[in-house]
């Protein structure tokens, strides 16, 4: 077995060999012990390889491979979701001298996320359900909006805004006696 993987690693060697010294000759020499050596010099009971021949082989041509048809991903249409303010109607004047009001909306189809409620273009508040009490607000004009929006931050739907008008009693104006 050693006698084999050496005669191997010889014959690797030699063709090593052949290819690195194209235009010099080579010289076999067999050992011995029965081992075969391949060198460029020529020495006592070295016998020249004929390289003369070269080695080729013609790879046969592939058959052409057929193809799947390409699979068509079906595109789900995106949804559509009608979100609106139900609650304060647009363009209604809210009178209350704390401030405090409720903003109420629907969605249709209900769908995954949360709602944002935006007042004055700022998000002021989040929620699972589209229902939100404000308080301390100040008074005058003030637009509203709901977004609905998924788990990744992106907008789904948008309601249209409202403006409402806010007021409240001044604590400068005092009544006259």
């Amino acid at each position: 077995m050693k006698s084999l993987l050496h005669r191997i690693t010889t014959l690797a060697v030699g063709a090593c060999c052949s290819v690195c010294v194209s235009a010099g000759t080579l010289y076999m020499i067999k050992e011995k012990d029965g081992t075969v050596r391949y060198t460029d010099m020529p020495v006592a009971g070295a016998v020249p390889v004929d390289l003369s021949g070269v080695n080729s082989a013609v790879m046969p041509a592939l058959a052409p491979t057929k193809t799947a048809p390409a699979t068509k991903t079906v595109q789900r249409p995106a949804v559509q979701y009608d979100l609106s303010i139900t609650a304060p109607a647009d363009g209604a004047t809210i009178r209350n001298n704390l401030g405090n009001f409720s903003v109420s909306g629907q969605v249709s189809p209900t769908g995954p996320g949360v709602f944002q409620l935006l007042m004055d273009g700022n998000v002021v508040a989040t929620n699972p359900i589209p229902q939100f009490s404000l308080e301390s607000v100040d008074r005058g004009e003030h637009t509203l909006q709901l977004q609905l929006v998924d788990n990744t931050g992106k907008i789904l739907a948008s309601s249209p805004q409202h403006t409402v008008y806010l007021h409240r009693a001044s604590a400068l104006i005092t009544p006259s006696l």
